[in-house]
């Protein structure tokens, strides 16, 4: 069987697991109000179980390799058709994956944080400042590396398929992981309260899910 169909599935279900774990992170639910510095600290923390920040973390740890993977298996396509716009594409997966990891461990990290805290009777504004220093700490190294993933990497295979570089149908172009962030962000904007928390918040994901998909399809064709 083609190896790069392979790497593409195994990337297709690291995307998948992966958006799993942004949802043991980050679904919060109805009710939920942003509070502390930065507005980084959600009031449902309180209502969310210790288990399923560290099942996050676990989740992250094997679903970030596996999409990984998938990301090999779009650079091989990719450099079929241009050995440079591959290599490009190449340093942006591993750039920016190895971030990931970074970049959801540490959400992870500000819960963790606040709850323990919280149950150890810390005073709040103590814990929010706690929380608010490790946010500062790592906003900036977030969103370049979460731009290098999302943004980077969807134009390259935009690129790709509009120039004719990878032969898949141009109608992939709404699955890459700009496309589909974008969609979470029109659904948020058309009804906040429904669409607050999915399928926003698992849309990144999703979209370096459907690159190993898109790998696949360009491998079987």
């Amino acid at each position: 069987m083609n190896t790069d169909f392979v790497l593409g599935i195994i990337g297709l279900c690291g995307g998948l697991l992966c958006a799993v774990a942004d949802i043991l992170l980050d679904y919060k639910g109805r009710g939920n109000e942003k509070y502390g510095p930065s507005g980084v600290m959600d009031t449902n923390w309180g209502k969310m179980p210790l288990w399923r920040f560290k099942a996050s973390i676990w989740l992250a740890a094997v679903a970030v390799p596996m999409y990984l993977m998938g990301c090999a298996a779009m650079y091989r396509q990719i450099a079929r058709g241009s050995a440079v716009t591959g290599g490009i594409f190449g340093i942006c997966a591993v750039v920016g994956s190895c971030g990931t990891m970074f970049i959801h461990a540490t959400l992870c990290y500000l819960p963790i944080i606040s709850k323990t805290l919280s149950a150890e009777k810390v005073p709040r504004d103590t814990v929010g400042k706690a929380v608010g220093a490790l946010y500062r700490a790592m906003i900036v190294p977030f969103l370049v590396l979460w731009l290098i993933l999302v943004a980077g990497l969807s134009g390259i295979v935009i690129y790709a398929i509009l120039s004719g570089v990878l032969a898949i149908s141009w109608l992939f172009i709404l699955l890459t992981p700009l496309c589909l962030v974008l969609v979470g962000v029109l659904l948020r904007a058309v009804n906040g309260r429904v669409f607050a928390d999915l399928p926003g918040i698992c849309m990144p994901s999703i979209g370096i899910g459907m690159l190993g998909l898109m790998a696949a399809v360009s491998a079987w064709a």
